[in-house]
């Protein structure tokens, strides 16, 4: 965007009302436009509200940090250049670099590092922060030619990337790709007379692209959940009916090498907990025996369902769907037809779709790119790994004729249900699941990592994290509920359970733990119908919670308990 763009935005979005959402712009240098862009990006991917960005003072990023940390932002960029490690590595500073002075500069710069990682390990307790490493060249200190790497530059790359790599392992912190900005030329990034005059770095455009990189790093889309492939032409070169289970290929030798790295791309999603699933016209007998190839680039296990058959693609994606129970919106089609891409995409709308570019290379590559994108998250956790098994076990349980109805049935699974009511900001998955739960989803809002940071450090806060095991293995952490309490009443503001634990009966177990826990004669929940929250519709319905003549949806202990239902689970609780 431009700059006037950017200001436009901000006019028409400032005091509009709502919660101000405070973020800090960390950084050494004067911050003037990057302030700017940060500001607009951040009303755009943050559209309710008002958003306010604060620096600090010129010249003093150590006490910048110290500032943010204390502050009561919701979320960080900081933002390192040369200056900031030692001011001699600076246009602006009149220390000079000559040769005596250079083993001074790295000294200096090992205890600004150190400061830095110090002063995160603060920062990153209290709100998210992308940190961002010096995207402007160093001066021309070295003693070779410019083509010719120097020792001092040299140590001082080391220097950096030993301290980006200690930093990237704080909960927390996250780092920009630093050859997303190498990409653009050094005079399109820097300007020399901005930073004489003023002290701000950066051209108008690079501002830009930089404080739009900054918000999408902090502020990243919902990961998708799932990728259905077709085969012909895409997982492999040939059409398998055809030639043969052995002539189909994705090897170098046969030119077909842009089919591995698709393949090599899917068992990486694999290993992410990515859901894989396979949608092809084709007869199943042959292709389970071409998925059992020992050279294929992944793990054939990995892909559940398997969909081969003669019907419109969009109806074999309807059963993958069903299987894995997630919503459209969290999956990608990938397919080398257009014609495909396009029958499904008219019966599914929010399934994204992606066509196979064959051996044309360039466009692979693009393509693998796209599905990091579209498939990565700031942190990989222990659910991410037990999503297919678990999927699996939902399949075999109603298979086995097991439903929510039949408590003996739930009761033969010997389930332990462990709730967890410790309020600890290093355990991610619970914000996680607030903030990709869609089917039972109390009203659909979402919080940020530094809102609910905050909710944790208020001692009237009630957060229960629901775990699950049964005789088919661990779902992991599948459920939250936070709340505030206050007058023995609990306000429950949000609650979240996996589409992966329905049909358990956790929901009843989740309620009976918090009255006993909480002690409380009456819960209150913000309810608020969306589009794909039905099934909390149903249960609150199944229950009798409703809305009172004040609006307002009640649960009281008496009425909860009156039931004194047996419930199939044995529970256990975790206390801070």
């Amino acid at each position: 965007m431009t700059l006037n763009q950017a200001l436009a935005i901000i006019n028409s979005r400032k005091d509009g009302g709502g919660e101000k959402k405070l973020h800090y712009l960390v950084c050494g240098f004067e911050p003037l436009h990057l302030k700017t862009f940060f500001r607009a990006h951040l009303f755009e991917r943050l559209p309710a509200g008002d958003v306010e960005v604060h620096n600090g003072v010129y010249g003093d990023l150590p006490g910048n940090l110290a500032i943010a940390a204390e502050s009561p932002a919701i979320g960080a960029a900081v933002v390192l250049e040369w200056s900031d490690i030692d001011p001699r590595l600076g246009l602006r500073s009149s220390g000079g670099w000559s040769e005596d002075i250079k083993p001074d500069i790295l000294f200096s710069a090992q205890q600004c590092y150190a400061y830095v990682e110090t002063a995160l390990r603060k920062l990153v307790s209290r709100m998210p922060a992308v940190v961002v490493p010096p995207s402007l060249p160093l001066l021309p200190i070295g003693s070779t030619v410019q083509a010719q790497a120097s020792i001092m530059e040299l140590e001082l790359e080391q220097q950096l990337a030993a301290m980006l790599i200690r930093i990237s392992k704080l909960s927390g912190v996250r780092i920009l790709q630093r050859s997303r900005m190498d990409r653009i030329p050094v005079l399109e990034r820097l300007d020399v007379k901005m930073e004489l005059l003023v002290g701000f770095p950066y051209t108008v455009s690079f501002a830009d692209v930089l404080a739009g990189s900054l918000a999408d790093v902090l502020y990243q889309p919902v990961a998708k959940k799932g990728l259905i492939t077709d085969l012909d032409e895409t997982l492999w070169s040939g059409i398998v009916g055809e030639v043969g289970v052995e002539q189909v290929s994705w090897h170098q030798e046969h030119h077909t090498q842009t089919h591995g790295l698709y393949q090599q791309m899917l068992g990486h999603l694999a290993s992410c907990g990515v859901l894989l699933a396979v949608c092809s016209k084709n007869e199943l007998s042959t292709v389970e025996t071409a998925l059992a190839r020992k050279d294929l680039f992944f793990k054939g296990d990995s892909i559940f369902p398997v969909c081969a058959n003669w019907e419109p693609k969009s109806q074999s994606v309807a059963r993958i769907l069903r299987t894995w129970n997630i919503g459209e919106d969290a999956v990608v089609f990938v397919d080398d037809s257009l014609m495909e891409l396009d029958e499904v995409k008219r019966a599914f709308p929010g399934i994204t779709c992606l066509q196979f570019p064959g051996r044309d290379a360039g466009k692979v590559w693009h393509l693998l790119c796209e599905l990091r994108d579209l498939f990565g998250k700031p942190l990989l956790m222990e659910e991410d790994r037990l999503r297919q098994a678990s999927i699996r076990a939902s399949t075999q349980i109603h298979e086995m004729g097991g439903s929510a109805n039949s408590h003996e049935f739930l009761r033969s699974l010997n389930g332990i249900v462990t709730l967890d009511w410790r309020l600890d900001p290093s355990e991610k998955r619970p914000l996680e699941l607030i903030n990709k739960t869609n089917q039972f989803n109390l009203n659909g809002l979402r919080i940020s990592q530094g809102e609910w940071q905050k909710h944790l450090e208020d001692r009237n806060t009630v957060l229960a994290v629901v775990s699950y095991t049964d005789k088919f293995g661990p779902l992991g952490k599948v459920a939250v509920v936070l709340g505030t309490k206050t007058k023995g009443m609990l306000k429950v503001s949000h609650w979240v359970t996996s589409c992966r634990a329905f049909s358990r009966r956790l929901e009843h177990h989740t309620l009976h733990s918090l009255f006993r826990h909480a002690d409380v004669e009456e819960i209150q929940f913000a309810f608020r119908a969306t589009d794909k929250n039905q099934p909390l519709q149903e249960f609150f319905q199944a229950i009798g919670i409703e809305r009172d003549p004040e609006g307002i949806y009640r649960l009281s202990r008496a009425t909860f308990f009156a039931k004194d239902e047996v419930l199939p689970h044995r529970t256990q609780d975790l206390i801070r």
